[in-house]
């Protein structure tokens, strides 16, 4: 039990550093596109607007319309309000209903302004999509955010940005993963009827 309990310890130490809780989630964005895309259809810390500075921590690398666009970036960057968070569930746990509406007030205003810094730094169209991905790095996150009323709308009518929790991700690369499919066999059927026209 001491064992378990000192493991605990280090966990909420590291998860209350800003940086390590940082770094966990871009980790754990990191391994689902490991597993979901291969190596070249995305690139890590990628200036998405050119000679800005600014570096997404992740971008799926999308097919332009023709050979002279080329490629089209979208920006997923992950995000763990982490103590707003904590503070929502506390007074949720303690039955504080003042407290429940103040923290979830905090909540959505810390991923508003996280939304409208993905917007402001990394979103130019055509270089990259008019939308980009915020990923929430746990489900009970994503669903306390999905639960506040208009939120999800707000952030993708006002800075054109979409939350995303784990599963949804999945989802999410799962079907781009089908698009890139189609498109590979696309160029191939293409190569076999200019080869049998010959």
């Amino acid at each position: 039990m001491q064992m378990l309990a000192q493991g605990v310890g280090d966990l909420k130490k590291v998860l209350t550093n800003v940086k390590s809780r940082g770094t966990w989630g871009e980790v754990q964005l990191e391994m689902l596109l490991e597993q979901m895309l291969t190596p070249d259809q995305y690139g890590k810390n990628v200036e998405t607007v050119r000679n800005s500075g600014a570096r997404v921590e992740f971008a799926v690398r999308l097919p332009g319309k023709d050979a002279e666009q080329g490629v089209v970036w979208l920006p997923i960057d992950a995000k763990f309000p982490k103590e707003q968070y904590e503070r929502l569930l506390d007074a949720q746990e303690r039955g504080d209903v003042d407290g429940v509406a103040a923290f979830g007030r905090e909540l959505e205003v810390a991923l508003r302004r996280e939304a409208q810094t993905i917007s402001e730094k990394y979103l130019s169209p055509p270089a990259t999509t008019d939308f980009a991905i915020l990923f929430l790095p746990t489900e009970g996150l994503y669903a306390e955010a999905l639960r506040r009323p208009g939120l999800t709308d707000v952030m993708q009518r006002d800075y054109r940005v979409t939350i995303a929790g784990p599963t949804t991700l999945t989802a999410l690369l799962n079907s781009l993963q089908m698009g890139f499919r189609t498109l590979a066999l696309e160029k191939r059927s293409s190569e076999v009827w200019e080869v049998l026209g010959a």
